[in-house]
């Protein structure tokens, strides 16, 4: 019984569906084409965005941070290696690397390597000290274990579409992963931007003099060089000696 009420209700529903789209055919057609096509334009958008995904997958930087830290180790040193694991370039952008101690915070950002393209399966090491940084800051007595270091690598594809965030911390020896760049690295990219078009303007208006004076002691030892070189001059043909 209840089959039949199912069946009988569908058959209603399709007969007023079909009573609908011959009333007035045109003007309702044109209404389902409507939503065919939204329809259609919903299913490309999921495709166009399912291989946009794919392909920030297949560009994204891969790679590993590794710190080299003897456990033994009393004073506040070591070494850390960069490698790229993925099979495109990578290109870094930004390394700053953080060690505290006894709650005091020093760190070195190594602005020489940046927008440095790293090749796949290739490295690249570095070597830290921050013992006489401390000991400036007064401190005297060091035990190992007592300084953890914190390294921000960010990292990008050549056309800088994919940026990630690589952060180490040594004592956890954990690896984290964010997407975007950090407010940090954007405040110092606008601070840089501005402080290039200050300096262009600034030497275009007062070019700087290059100094082309020798010192007194370089004039010195060049006329002592002078004095000390001897001439020969071959006699004169007419005099007793030449004869």
């Amino acid at each position: 019984m209840d089959v039949e009420c199912l069946m009988h209700s569908l058959y209603e529903h399709w007969l007023w569906l079909w009573v609908w789209l011959t009333n007035q055919g045109a003007a309702r057609a044109t209404v389902i084409l409507v939503f065919i096509t939204a329809w259609y334009a919903y299913l490309t958008f999921r495709m166009a965005k399912a291989m946009n995904r794919q392909t920030r997958a297949l560009m994204q930087p891969v790679i590993s941070v590794d710190f080299n830290i003897d456990k033994k180790e009393f004073y506040p040193k070591g070494g850390f290696r960069v490698t790229n694991q993925g099979a495109q370039p990578v290109l870094l952008l930004d390394m700053r690397l953080e060690c505290r101690l006894n709650g005091l915070m020093l760190f070195d950002e190594y602005l020489f390597y940046e927008r440095h393209i790293l090749p796949p399966n290739d490295d690249i090491g570095f070597k830290f000290d921050f013992l006489n940084r401390y000991e400036k800051k007064g401190m005297k007595v060091f035990s190992p274990g007592m300084a953890s270091f914190n390294l921000q690598v960010v990292a990008s594809d050549i056309g800088e579409e994919v940026i990630l965030a690589y952060r180490k911390f040594s004592y956890w020896d954990v690896l984290t992963v964010k997407k975007g760049l950090p407010l940090r690295v954007r405040w110092k990219n606008i601070a840089s931007f501005f402080k290039q078009r200050y300096f262009r303007i600034l030497y275009r208006f007062r070019p700087p003099k290059l100094n082309l004076t020798r010192s007194k002691t370089q004039e010195h030892n060049a006329q002592t060089k002078e004095s000390q070189i001897e001439i020969s001059i071959p006699p004169d043909s007419n005099s007793p000696n030449g004869q």
